[in-house]
């Protein structure tokens, strides 16, 4: 009786390398919007940590500087919930901003506990440099689209983005 073939576990991956347009081989994916959003993302993405990194940033310090410089006095556990992270995630990224000196912690007033995310000037430097770097990227990204379809897109992830809110809240 002649041996069995083992089924080769890389096939699939040698099928998927073959294509010519990585679009093609994810082609399966591309059916569902979620992947797609994903794709778009990434390439969004990409581009931004590119800019990004000469001044010291990553994505997740650079949201977290721009809401405390548009929020002077926010709360880390308001900061943390506006960007969507676990709270105890948050003190390594509030302590690298403070690290580098773009932001201080200050006592509230009305409560002593709880401590205010003041921008220092040096962090409004740095988070004005880097809002143009994130423009600049988008612009360059999306400029093959009109006024009408940015705004049209911009409606509608809103509604995605509310619509989850309202199936989870």
């Amino acid at each position: 009786m002649p041996p069995t073939k083992k089924a080769d576990p890389f096939a699939q991956q040698q099928r998927l390398d073959s294509y010519e347009h990585p679009a093609a081989a994810d082609a399966g994916l591309r059916r569902f919007l979620g992947y797609r959003l994903k794709r778009a993302y990434n390439t969004l993405r990409s581009g931004m940590l590119v800019r990004l990194e000469p001044l010291g940033l990553r994505i997740t310090t650079f949201s977290a500087l721009l809401l405390i410089v548009h929020n002077p006095g926010l709360r880390q556990s308001a900061l943390a919930s506006a960007l969507d992270i676990k709270t105890s995630n948050m003190v390594a990224i509030v302590d690298d901003l403070e690290a580098k000196g773009w932001i201080k912690r200050k006592p509230e007033p009305t409560d002593r506990r709880a401590l205010a995310l003041i921008a220092t000037t040096a962090g409004k430097s740095t988070c004005k440099k880097a809002e143009a770097l994130a423009f600049e990227n988008e612009e360059t990204l999306l400029n093959n689209l009109s006024d009408a379809e940015l705004n049209t897109l911009s409606a509608l992830l809103e509604k995605i983005e509310s619509s989850a809110e309202i199936s989870h809240g």
